[in-house]
């Protein structure tokens, strides 16, 4: 009888350690893909928003193609908050420095568009350039 109750606990205790590895095994792998999953997600991300910093840059060079300074401006306002956003949180650093350089001419640009002067034009196109290479990223 003994024998019997000795043998009971450890074929339960087997069970629930095989039921234990089993189930660690697969949180683990199930942990593994969710890591695997927040990687594409943040990549996915970064990628969105500079297409987004692209358009943006896009939209300011129409403007000012048409003349519409003030509206351009306030693209201007906006492709930079948004490359100094992206700049300051990305770990990429030629991304980085990419961002910087064109953060670099970010007084002149937004001081002429408010004049209205017609060089505005072409450092818009020059900022617009520069951002097309962050498609490459």
């Amino acid at each position: 009888m003994r024998s019997k109750l000795v043998l009971w606990f450890l074929l339960v205790l087997a069970g629930f350690l095989v039921g234990f590895i089993l189930q660690y095994s697969r949180l683990h792998r199930v942990q593994q893909e969710l890591s695997a999953s927040t990687k594409q997600l943040g990549s996915c991300q970064s990628s969105q928003q500079l297409a987004q910093l692209r358009d943006t840059a896009t939209m300011m060079y129409l403007e000012a193609v048409q003349k519409n300074y003030g509206k351009a401006g306030e693209y201007s306002k906006e492709v930079f908050d948004q490359a100094q956003q992206i700049a300051n949180s990305t770990e990429d650093s030629a991304l980085g420095n990419l961002l910087r350089d064109t953060l670099a001419t970010r007084d002149q640009v937004t001081g002429n568009l408010a004049k209205g002067d017609a060089a505005a034009l072409s450092e818009t196109q020059l900022v617009l350039s520069k951002l097309e290479q962050t498609a490459k990223h």
